[in-house]
């Protein structure tokens, strides 16, 4: 017996020596994400226009709110136009290029294809060029939905909560 306590004696400082010897941070705990409500207010760029935004970790990709949606083709590629209203009432005309065409199952059940585009989304401080599938979401709650492909890693969404974060990203501007 006194053999067994003398090996884990032995074991433990070892492991202890090994801890102590990491690089300095190297044993910390991996910062903590901000929290985010379950709708926040969002920056989208191009436009820097403020969309009431429903942060929803069951869907997997993000869409926007679009009126007048028009395609065309510039140069060959093709590109989707169309108009985002903030917050505030301010309507923009944006024009971005088509990055792919989603086929989506609506909330209705229906099997839809909707132009997904590149877009600049600011919540808190996280600032994210990502894809964002245009749709008319005018019968929803808000114009903005963002999906896991956009939070993972980046926020947590407190469920019970809203409104926790201030769009504040510098720089929030597409390449």
């Amino acid at each position: 017996m006194r053999q067994n306590g003398i090996r884990a004696l032995r074991a433990s400082l070892a492991l202890l020596s090994l801890v102590t010897a990491l690089p300095a941070g190297a044993a910390v705990a991996p910062k903590a994400l901000p929290v985010a409500g379950r709708q926040e207010r969002a920056l989208v760029v191009p436009g820097n226009l403020i969309l009431e935004t429903k942060l929803d970790t069951g869907a997997r990709t993000s869409s926007l709110h679009a009126a007048i949606i028009e395609r065309h083709l510039r140069d060959g590629v093709e590109w989707v136009g169309f108009d985002i209203a903030g917050n505030n009432g301010h309507v923009v005309r944006v024009e971005r290029p088509i990055v792919r065409i989603a086929k989506i199952k609506s909330a209705l059940g229906k099997d839809e294809s909707r132009p997904v585009v590149t877009l600049g989304i600011c919540i808190g401080n996280v600032y994210r060029i990502t894809e964002v599938n245009l749709v008319d979401r005018s019968s929803l709650a808000t114009p903005l939905l963002i999906g896991r492909r956009f939070l993972q890693n980046r926020l947590q969404v407190n469920v019970n909560r809203h409104h926790l974060l201030d769009p504040v990203c510098s720089h929030a501007e597409l390449p």
